[in-house]
């Protein structure tokens, strides 16, 4: 017994090491200080605050939205917490960042034009509308997956090829935890998450022997008025599963979110659960200790999240069971 546990120790650190060994190093950098910084979704947020850490760290910044006066307030916001008022550049662009392909990569050659090459990217355009699936507008449908998914698609694309011809740079995906589990309510906003989250794992793998790096978030619940927006139409079996997680501070997300990224963190979560829900469905590598505390727990993390499953479950067959007395008196 006592040599079969050896033997697994030692076959588990050898994958870790080799996992270590094999993986790019992480490019760590300290701060921002004249870098050119880009969010989209940035007028509001979690990206408005991700923008106003970026200022704090001495960058650039863009925020692309569609609200011209959003778009203005949040510049005047930016620019009072940038670290050098004199020397820092801070811009806003109205656009829609799921429109002609062609129209979002000029406006994007003329961002660079104006404030320079684009170091960071951070795609915050997103958008959810809770209900049933068969109750949800097809329009709907396809505004939630033209935003959430193309929304980040389309502007990565376009600094890509910039970036790696530079050898850096740092691109931000925000997915979603609901890209990590499927929840009563989020079908139709998941279905985008997810695609975002699969582009986000393939797209780390492209940039494999750069310096250019990937951090993919997973943000739970956060006050924004996106989320408020959302609260209109959640069901309230959505309400009961996703409060489970309580709400979190846009400003705390968004720091993080730009702090995760440039140490190099492959996935930002924010709660317990996402940490559970990353290391249970995550499929990208981040680390060889990331790997071997997979191995040693995935068990465990796989029986906790069955009884959260359940619950959720649960919650469902209540409400039903409520809808069905209600219509029965």
């Amino acid at each position: 017994m006592f040599i079969f546990i050896l033997l697994f120790v030692l076959v588990l650190g050898g994958l870790g090491l080799v996992i270590h060994f094999s993986l790019d190093k992480k490019v760590v950098y300290k701060d921002l200080k004249g870098k050119h910084v880009v969010i989209t979704g940035g007028s509001s947020g979690i990206g408005k605050a991700a923008a106003v850490e970026a200022a704090r760290l001495g960058a650039h910044v863009t925020v692309i939205g569609r609200d011209v006066g959003k778009l203005t307030a949040a510049v005047a916001e930016i620019t009072a917490n940038c670290r050098d008022q004199q020397n820092q550049k801070v811009q806003h662009v109205a656009l829609d960042v799921t429109s002609d392909y062609k129209a979002i990569e000029q406006s994007f050659i003329s961002i660079e034009e104006k404030l320079g090459p684009i170091f960071m990217l951070i795609n915050c355009a997103g958008m959810c509308i809770c209900g049933q699936f068969e109750k949800t507008d097809p329009d709907v449908i396809k505004q939630m997956v033209d935003l959430n998914y193309f929304g980040t698609a389309y502007p990565t694309r376009c600094v890509l090829q910039g970036m790696k011809k530079r050898n850096e740079g740092l691109i931000v995906f925000v997915s979603s935890e609901a890209a990590l589990i499927g929840i009563y309510g989020y079908s139709a906003y998941s279905a985008g998450k997810w695609a975002v989250r699969g582009l986000a794992e393939s797209v780390m793998m492209e940039l494999v022997g750069t310096n250019v790096r990937l951090t993919l978030a997973f943000p739970p619940d956060t006050d924004t008025p996106g989320f408020k927006n959302e609260d209109l139409t959640k069901p309230e079996e959505t309400k009961l599963i996703s409060g489970t997680a309580g709400l979190h501070s846009p400003d705390d997300v968004g720091k993080q979110m730009i702090h995760d990224a440039l140490t190099g963190k492959t996935y930002s979560v924010y709660s317990a659960t996402g940490t559970l829900l990353t290391l249970l469905f995550g499929g990208s590598l981040e680390s060889g200790t990331q790997v071997v505390l997979q191995v040693l727990s995935l068990s465990v993390i796989r029986i906790i999240m069955v009884g959260v499953l359940l619950s959720f479950y649960n919650i469902v067959r209540d409400g039903l069971k409520k809808k069905n007395e209600i219509k029965t008196k």
